[in-house]
């Protein structure tokens, strides 16, 4: 006959179940126990990077809807606030077509390197051929450039002044660069690149390309969309400005995922003046939109 102690060994058995030994006695030791965590936690990791990754398709790799393609402003600029779309497409990694004071421009982030390559790639053109950057301020400039040399000559007046007095404006100064600039890529399949020497310089003096560089941490590449294109002048003598789904019809295929339509143009369509100021001198190489009789020089 069982004693009342073995009867109570054998409820609490009942009751509790065998009980587990410690892991330094199982089979599998400290690892049986180890091992699943250690599963756990890199399947956390894959998560994780499948994430990261997932978001960097989203970045560069994202399909842009109608509404991100056209986006419409008054030209009264009463609604400069819908461009706060194109200023983030940008930094996102999109290639868009911006209005300015002279040419519409192809522009994107100047130091995403994937964005700079498409814009080379919508503009069929050489890697080896540089571009301009669009600033927001004289800050960028003193940034990215040596800023303004100074002018020696008597009768001229200083250039650091009356650039002041001209900027925003249809101008392009050519300065020469500063270790910030960017590397320029003369080849996208070997990434082989070279240090800028110089570079144009644009700061127009149009409120959508205003409010879209005070959105951005960077200054942009721009190049302007080149009106005298077969693509864009079927029936024309004169260069137009085409009208923007025109425009996405014809370079949204290559690349261009936005446009900025901000009503038509008004006036005659010219380019910016261009003055190389590297060599210490003044030279005019393009006599356009902007008047050269501010640095009392005359055009070539």
């Amino acid at each position: 006959m069982a004693t009342a102690v073995q009867l109570a060994a054998v409820g609490g058995a009942v009751a509790c179940g065998p009980r587990r030994p410690p892991c330094c006695l199982t089979a599998a030791g400290p690892a049986g126990i180890a091992a699943p965590r250690r599963a756990r936690r890199a399947a956390r990791v894959l998560r994780a990077d499948a994430v990261h990754k997932s978001k960097k398709r989203q970045n560069y790799g994202r399909r842009s809807t109608t509404e991100d393609m056209y986006i419409s402003v008054q030209p009264d600029w009463s609604d400069l606030w819908r461009v706060d779309r194109a200023a983030k497409l940008i930094r996102e990694g999109a290639v868009g077509i911006l209005p300015t004071d002279t040419f519409p421009a192809f522009v994107c982030d100047l130091e995403n390197k994937d964005a700079v390559r498409r814009l080379y790639s919508v503009k069929e053109m050489n890697p080896s051929k540089p571009l301009s950057i669009m600033v927001r301020d004289f800050s960028d400039i003193d940034e990215y450039t040596h800023g303004f040399p100074s002018t020696n000559i008597p009768g001229r007046p200083d250039t650091f002044r009356v650039a002041r007095q001209c900027l925003p404006g249809p101008y392009t100064f050519i300065l020469a660069a500063s270790k910030s600039m960017p590397k320029q890529c003369l080849d996208f399949q070997t990434g082989r690149s070279k240090h800028r020497k110089s570079v144009g310089v644009r700061m127009p003096d149009n409120p959508v390309c205003q409010a879209v560089l005070s959105q951005l941490d960077h200054p942009l590449l721009v190049s302007s969309v080149p009106l005298e294109s077969p693509d864009l002048q079927e029936f024309e003598d004169e260069p137009i400005v085409p009208d923007p789904v025109y425009m996405m019809d014809v370079y949204g295929p290559r690349g261009v995922e936005f446009v900025v339509d901000a009503g038509p143009y008004v006036g005659p369509i010219i380019g910016s003046t261009v003055i190389d100021m590297t060599t210490g001198d003044i030279s005019v190489i393009r006599v356009g939109k902007g008047d050269v009789a501010r640095f009392g020089i005359e055009g070539p």
